[in-house]
């Protein structure tokens, strides 16, 4: 996992080709969180059942982390998470930017929850958003 260096006390160093991406970018790190350029989640496995001492039925869980997360996924990255997290949780990183008001999505990545990557989706097809994910994965994994 790379190192964080601090350009503040407010804003880690990031460096990638995506020159918005890198302005924007305050924090990245491991777990659940909401951030300038990203927003991630434990998605939990489909065979955990028991929350908060409530015993649930299989795949309730994953259900809801998959549905009411911080981190909104398309329909096919839904289905290949749910796949992966069917034994094992792992966590989701939405990495995006913003232009003015709108948002632009970068792209998605899924790691173990000891944080191996294990999927790349890279929605926004420009290169430089492409190396900004890129570089955002080494904060994520290790």
């Amino acid at each position: 996992m790379k190192e964080k260096v601090w350009d503040n006390p407010n804003k880690m160093h990031f460096e990638s080709p995506h020159k918005t991406f890198n302005r924007q970018c305050s924090l990245i790190t491991t777990g659940n969180q909401i951030g300038n350029v990203v927003a991630s989640n434990y998605i939990r496995p489909f065979v955990e059942v028991e929350c908060n001492g409530f015993v649930n039925p299989e795949g309730h869980l994953q259900e809801y982390d998959l549905s009411k997360s911080i981190v909104k996924l398309p329909q096919r990255i839904k289905e290949v998470v749910r796949f992966l997290t069917h034994d094992e949780g792992g966590i989701i990183y939405h990495f995006r930017h913003y232009s003015g008001n709108r948002r632009i999505d970068d792209g998605f990545v899924f790691t173990t929850k000891d944080h191996k990557l294990l999927r790349v989706w890279y929605v926004n097809r420009d290169w430089r958003a492409m190396g900004a994910v890129d570089e955002a994965i080494k904060y994520v994994t290790g």
